[in-house]
């Protein structure tokens, strides 16, 4: 008996495997039936209705609602991902700066990663550092002191505050460059892990939404000094050249990467437009799910000015300045919907590697 039950385990086994096949096949076949089905509506009707279902789900919290929602909503993610990989296509295999654009957006992609992970972990020292100086009176007025200082002589004497603030700036790119040196240090599987426990990380998400477009500008500079030295604002509009990325395929993460081009954004904001009403205060209240019926497929963040939002994930690339011989290039990365940073290359050995890391601008 017990040798027939050991004889029986095996084709047992065998016939779950096939039953699981099955189901599968099954599964798939389906999806491609109702794929069939929908693809001949347009992508704003297929938005529209899925957005319809959500708002009654959200009523009513009825899963079939939900359900019908996700059907429609899977739908025009599948006919996004068909048109990324067109999108990507298009951008020949030996174009050496595409693959260089697409090797420095990984390398930025991992810093970021990294740095978001470093922010967490240095979040509870400085909130005790903030607690602390709050709860010292001495410390507190002498702060107020050395500010109502600062900006009499600001007042009083310009020039010499220019050098005051000269050696600030130097002492905060040196705070700075040690402080990359720090981030780039932690190992990126440790970065992931930890981000992956927020649920609203962009490294959550289904997909990573990523724009093929870069502006770059070729300089007669030689070494990263110069290169800082440019003033990017005062390039001429002209100057700047449009180039493609090419498609960075899988994030760290294993996300799938779809591509935004100028058709799908007028196409998204159109929709969101004509779906989304909100005041200015709730337009800019952060959230950590801004608009739930985009999550967890891709964040979706309102721009700062204006009525259009990002699509694009965050960090994006921006402008590039390279040096005359393309081994250095200073990036201008946007991080969040209203602020962004520089990020200083260098290729060492045939590979990209950060060098520095720059605060930007906030909008």
């Amino acid at each position: 008996m017990k040798l027939l039950k050991l004889c029986w385990l095996p084709v047992l086994l065998m016939a779950m495997f096939l039953c699981g096949c099955s189901q599968s096949n099954e599964d798939e076949v389906r999806k491609a039936k109702r794929f069939e089905e929908l693809k001949g509506l347009p992508l704003d009707t297929v938005l529209t209705r899925a957005y319809k279902f959500y708002e009654q789900f959200q009523a009513t919290g009825d899963t079939l609602l939900r359900d019908s929602m996700d059907d429609y909503r899977g739908h025009f993610f599948a006919r996004w991902e068909l048109t990324s990989d067109s999108l990507c296509g298009t951008v020949a295999p030996d174009d050496s700066l595409a693959m260089e654009l697409r090797e420095i957006y990984n390398v930025v992609l991992e810093f970021d990663a990294k740095r978001k992970y470093r922010y967490v972990l240095d979040e509870e020292e400085r909130e005790k550092r903030e607690d602390d100086l709050w709860n010292d009176s001495a410390r507190r007025e002498k702060v107020s002191k050395m500010m109502d200082a600062y900006f009499k002589a600001l007042v009083e004497n310009p020039d010499s505050m220019r050098v005051v603030e000269e050696k600030e700036r130097a002492e905060r790119e040196r705070a700075d460059s040690i402080y990359a040196v720090k981030i780039r240090a932690i190992p990126l599987d440790e970065a992931l892990n930890r981000l992956e426990e927020d649920s609203s990380s962009i490294y959550n998400y289904a997909y990573f939404v990523q724009t093929l477009e870069v502006l770059y500008v070729d300089t007669a500079v030689a070494d990263m000094k110069e290169l800082d030295k440019i003033d990017r604002h005062r390039i001429k509009r002209n100057t700047w050249k449009e180039m493609k990325s090419a498609c960075l395929g899988r994030t760290s993460m294993g996300q799938k990467v779809l591509i935004l081009n100028k058709e799908y954004e007028s196409l998204l904001n159109n929709f969101m437009r004509a779906n989304v009403h909100e005041s200015r205060s709730e337009r800019y209240t952060i959230l950590p799910v801004k608009y739930p019926f985009w999550y967890p497929m891709i964040s979706v963040v309102p721009h700062h000015s204006g009525d259009d939002f990002h699509f694009e994930s965050f960090p994006a690339m921006g402008g590039a300045l390279f040096n005359k011989n393309h081994d250095m290039v200073i990036l201008s990365v946007e991080e969040s919907f209203n602020s962004g940073s520089y990020y200083y290359l260098a290729k060492k050995n045939g590979k990209w590697e950060l060098i520095m890391h720059k605060d930007g601008w906030v909008a």
